[in-house]
């Protein structure tokens, strides 16, 4: 293998003489470095009149062309391997998957300069929603999304729909549009006609829009499963996904067009545990938030013969949410027990609270 690579890591990346051996020096990140083979996980590289080993994924590869794209990248038995060598993802029914590593808290923590005025509540339920979805790097391409990314695996849209994921990007472009360039339009992706308040839209793939089936297969090839794994690693990427999770709460949780009667969601439902509940369905069935929940509040407050939330503490909290699961578990929500089940296992874990008024996001 040869290329040029680009250290990603945020607060420099240790340059070794063997790997995982004695350090020579910390190269910045934005550093650009030769690469001249790999040995594992590490990859053998030149930096300025030193050769020495870097750990690979913290380095953004230019592949050589001809290593580029398709070319290279292969199944070892079930493990999908990129033109170095690295194992990537795994192979399973049409395409492969990774679940990825970094969870949001990780991120967050090692980050807190650029989330000093994120509330620990908003992160506590964020994390507990994307236990049902992924990491940060997580890819998926074998179900019918034909391509899946991240924390809350946006998705390039089923069928002929357009998608969240190609959102997603959009705020990538125009928030870090260097990482934009570096993981995406380099390699001919870009997006197109993005809009809506949950933005949705359209990838374009060396000029042409994807708008079939049969041409978003495409997504599916291991190459573009490699590419975006390796955006999974970049801090901005990193960054536009978190802020997009939060978008999400805004699209139902204190929004004036998505009140049931004269109250929001935020009036009937307060603790961490609720309002990850909500976000779980909401990133599986956007539609059905705040539907489900509605016809949960009918329930309850014909039971207690008034519509008053704000006498509520956690008895009346808790029926409700009783209810809407109930209700939930009945939709075509994919997997609501089981997911419904981790959910309350952040709570077992003191990872979130089922206290009203525990959700300060």
């Amino acid at each position: 293998m040869s290329g040029v690579g680009t250290v990603l890591a945020a607060s420099g990346l240790n340059f070794r003489e063997t790997p995982g051996g004695p350090r020579i020096s910390v190269l910045p990140r934005g550093a650009e470095v030769e690469i001249l083979g790999t040995d594992d996980d590490w990859y053998r590289v030149r930096f300025g009149e030193r050769t020495g080993f870097v750990f690979s994924r913290f380095i953004d590869v230019e592949l050589e062309p001809e290593d580029d794209r398709a070319a290279g990248f292969r199944f070892a038995g079930s493990d999908a391997l990129a033109p170095d060598g690295t194992v990537f993802a795994r192979k399973f029914r049409k395409g492969v998957f990774n679940f990825g590593r970094t969870s949001i808290a990780a991120f967050v923590q090692s980050h807190r300069a650029s989330f000093a005025d994120l509330a620990p509540s908003l992160l506590r339920v964020m994390e507990a929603v994307s236990a049902n979805e992924g990491k940060l790097e997580a890819i998926n391409t074998w179900d019918s999304a034909f391509l899946t990314f991240g924390v809350f695996q946006w998705t390039a849209g089923t069928g002929n729909s357009a998608g969240e994921l190609p959102g997603l990007l959009e705020r990538v472009k125009r928030d870090s549009p260097d990482a934009f360039e570096r993981h995406f339009r380099r390699h001919g992706l870009n997006v197109t006609g993005v809009a809506g308040r949950l933005p949705r839209g359209r990838f374009m793939l060396d000029g042409t829009t994807l708008e079939t089936a049969a041409q978003k297969e495409r997504l599916r090839s291991l190459d573009w499963a490699y590419r975006f794994w390796r955006a999974g690693h970049d801090d901005a990427v990193r960054r536009a996904q978190i802020e997009h999770a939060i978008a999400r709460i805004d699209d139902f949780y204190r929004d004036p067009r998505k009140k049931i009667g004269d109250h929001f969601v935020a009036d009937y439902v307060t603790s961490e545990y609720g309002v990850a509940l909500l976000l779980d369905q909401h990133v599986n069935r956007p539609g059905h938030v705040p539907r489900t929940l509605a016809q949960a509040v009918a329930r309850i407050t014909n039971e207690l013969g008034e519509d008053r939330p704000e006498t509520w503490d956690f008895a009346e909290e808790h029926r409700l949410l009783q209810a809407y699961l109930e209700l939930r578990h009945q939709t075509s929500m994919t997997d609501s027990r089981k997911r419904a089940q981790e959910t309350l296992s952040a709570v077992g874990q003191g990872l979130a609270s089922d206290q009203r008024g525990s959700f300060t996001g």
